[in-house]
């Protein structure tokens, strides 16, 4: 999601400090946790051991709080880059999930969304105090640079589905050992396709409006700086007026996917990820 920008009305200096200790001590074990958790169970759904249901929700959950991390986390470092060494005191370089928004509304919430609609809430927030950016290019990496996380991880995805995935999948006999595991690497590149569409959407409060915001004029930055607390309520609003038929971020995401991963994936996907209901609803 798209940073938080702060500014200071008498910003003191500030000595950038390289120094593990400032970078706030290395790789947080939750987040080393969550890697742990995405390939135990990775390996579980393609031997075939467990539950596919409960195997499907943590995989595709752990992938998807991963992605969440590193999507902040590269805001953080480009601010960091680019001239705002606050972020390090702040501990976002830490790949720490609990550094990077509000609980409810950073996992609490978009999980719901994604239990109930298959779409993924943006949860994260970042706070960057753009003034001490060195440029208005560089302000714009901060914000391009959350999306191409998301972008990254759906090229990889699409990837290892259509030079290695099955053509299609009719679970679980096709192929009978890995079928969850497919579904569910399909689902998950649904996810990642679906939240770079999300986030690069030219909407305050979303990262593709902070990718132009630095070139706008102060009147459009100033009426843009009312409506970000509220775009992201304004995107789900018009989604749910228009209807799951006309929801234009899915459509367009099962677009890219078209042709490009296993038939049936996304499907069985989100329907063994959603475990408490029945695969056929």
């Amino acid at each position: 999601m798209a940073r938080t920008n702060l500014r200071l009305l008498k910003p003191g200096e500030y000595r950038p400090d390289w120094s593990q200790s400032a970078r706030g001590g290395g790789i947080s074990p939750i987040f080393l946790a969550l890697v742990a958790g995405f390939v135990a169970s990775g390996i579980a759904l393609y031997k075939g051991f467990g539950s596919d249901r409960a195997g499907v929700f943590i995989f595709v959950l752990c992938g998807w709080l991963i992605s969440l991390c590193l999507h902040e986390f590269m805001h953080a470092a480009a601010a960091y880059w680019g001239g705002d060494h606050t972020v390090a005191g702040k501990g976002y370089l830490r790949l720490d999930p609990r550094v990077y928004g509000h609980p409810v509304l950073t996992f609490v919430l978009p999980l719901f969304f994604l239990l109930i609609g298959g779409l993924p809430l943006p949860g994260g927030a970042v706070s960057i105090e753009s003034h001490r950016l060195r440029g208005k290019w560089k302000d714009s990496l901060v914000s391009a640079s959350g999306p191409a996380v998301n972008v990254v991880f759906s090229i990889v995805l699409i990837v290892v589905l259509k030079v290695w995935g099955p053509g299609y999948i009719f679970y679980p006999d096709v192929p009978a050992h890995a079928g969850a595991f497919w579904s569910a690497l399909t689902f998950l590149a649904y996810i990642q396709v679906a939240s770079a569409i999300l986030n690069l959407l030219p909407i305050p409060g979303l990262d593709g409006y902070g990718i132009i915001e630095p070139f706008l004029s102060f009147e459009w930055r100033r009426i843009g700086a009312q409506i970000a607390p509220y775009g992201i309520l304004l995107v789900f609003a018009l989604l749910y007026a228009l209807g799951p038929d006309r929801n234009f971020i899915a459509r367009w995401a099962q677009d890219i996917l078209d042709g490009r991963s296993p038939i049936n994936g996304e499907y069985f996907g989100y329907h063994l990820f959603r475990f408490w209901g029945s695969l056929n609803s």
